[in-house]
């Protein structure tokens, strides 16, 4: 008997956990102790079954306003949802969003090179099942946190994605940043570590969210930027940061402390990729979202709907 033959009952804790409680569809196979297909099953037998009627309460504005961006900054495809009352469950809307938009953009043969943060981690999270697109490889941008919380490997992020695809996946076995510039410049030149960031160089896609200037970003939050780095990257007017590399409010790199020595691609690199895919939202977020786009980093957005009208009003 395969882990699909089960109760009717578990159709209905399903769709409870994964639409009421906001669940992942990882963590629901957990509970149940299934697969996660199985959960898609379960999930899209509840809707067959009418166990589950989807409403949307939405309005047309916030469609209208993912047209609106595009024109306004020139963006090829731009997703909103709505603003969620909690910021987990935002993350996880923004997730399935960014989820829907990446599966249409990975096309055969592709490179996609994937960054860190929970928003990442609730992408990963949502992409279900396995499709896999021929050729395909992913590649982690910018190296990893220690002793930090789910979503700061870029590495664990990178496979999640892979095995949605069937893709080959390049870890980058690195720190987000050091110290010193001859150790940073020794790691590049290391063979494993030059090959990924070359692979992230030529991306045809990147995913990725930015970090911001305030106390609860996780570069602040557990002590990898100290109280005198932030006043050195404060007085150069940062508000963001792309692959840890910072950025003004008109999206201009900014001088970085000589302690701070990043892992990953250059922001020249980064904004040579053909598609470059943000996935943010929050008030917390807007600064360095809006900086992001005028500095040309964005050519796909994936926010929430106030953040929406924020980036409008200051187009």
């Amino acid at each position: 008997m395969n882990d699909f033959d089960t109760s009717g009952s578990d159709v209905a804790r399903a769709a409870w956990l994964y639409y009421h409680e906001e669940l992942t569809q990882g963590d629901i196979a957990r509970l149940l102790g299934v697969s996660r297909s199985t959960v898609t099953r379960l999930l899209r037998r509840a809707k067959d079954e009418g166990l589950v009627k989807v409403t949307l309460n939405v309005t047309s504005g916030m469609f209208r306003a993912e047209r609106d961006l595009e024109r306004a900054y020139g963006l090829d495809s731009v997703r909103i949802v709505p603003v969620a009352d909690d910021g987990a469950i935002q993350k996880r809307w923004l997730g399935r969003a960014a989820a829907e938009l990446l599966a249409a953009l990975v096309v055969e043969d592709a490179v996609l090179a994937v960054s860190w943060g929970s928003t990442m981690q609730a992408m990963a999270d949502a992409l279900v099942g396995q499709n896999t697109v021929p050729g395909v490889q992913v590649v982690a941008m910018v190296g990893g946190l220690h002793n930090a919380e789910l979503g700061t490997n870029t590495n664990e992020i990178a496979t999640q994605v892979g095995q949605r695809f069937g893709a080959t996946v390049r870890p980058l076995l690195a720190p987000v940043y050091v110290q010193d510039e001859a150790t940073a410049a020794g790691l590049a030149n290391d063979p494993g570590i030059r090959e990924s960031l070359e692979l992230a160089r030529n991306a045809s896609t990147v995913v990725y969210s930015m970090g911001a200037m305030h106390d609860e970003a996780t570069l602040f939050k557990i002590g990898h930027i100290t109280p005198e780095q932030r006043r050195f990257l404060a007085d150069r007017r940062a508000v963001g940061d792309i692959v840890c590399r910072w950025i003004d409010r008109d999206g201009q790199p900014v001088e970085l402390p000589p302690s701070i020595n990043p892992i990953s691609i250059s922001l020249e690199d980064f904004r040579a990729i053909p598609r470059r895919m943000a996935v943010a939202g929050g008030e917390l977020k807007r600064d360095a979202l809006l900086a992001s786009l005028r500095g040309g980093f964005v050519t796909a957005l994936v926010s929430d709907e106030n953040t929406a009208a924020f980036l409008l009003d200051r187009r």
